[in-house]
């Protein structure tokens, strides 16, 4: 009787502890998806803004000027 109360608490504590581990790991991996969305997203803006900035500017036409008033 007494080995199957043992054993009985073994297995609550260890259910117990794997539930903690199981909602500790929601919890890390839900903050690890909400970083990596905001990482994703600030990255996505700057590459728009880069692409923005290439069409709206010529480089080759910035490469000649460069080239022309700033010859070393």
């Amino acid at each position: 009787m007494r080995a199957e109360l043992i054993l009985e608490l073994q297995l609550l504590q260890n259910s117990r502890a794997n539930k903690f581990s199981d909602e500790l790991a929601d919890r890390i991996l839900s903050s690890v998806d909400t970083i990596n969305e905001k990482v994703l997203s600030s990255m996505s803006k700057r590459g728009n803004m880069l692409m923005l900035l290439d069409k709206t500017l010529n480089f080759s036409r910035l490469r000649k000027l460069k080239n022309r008033f700033f010859r070393p």
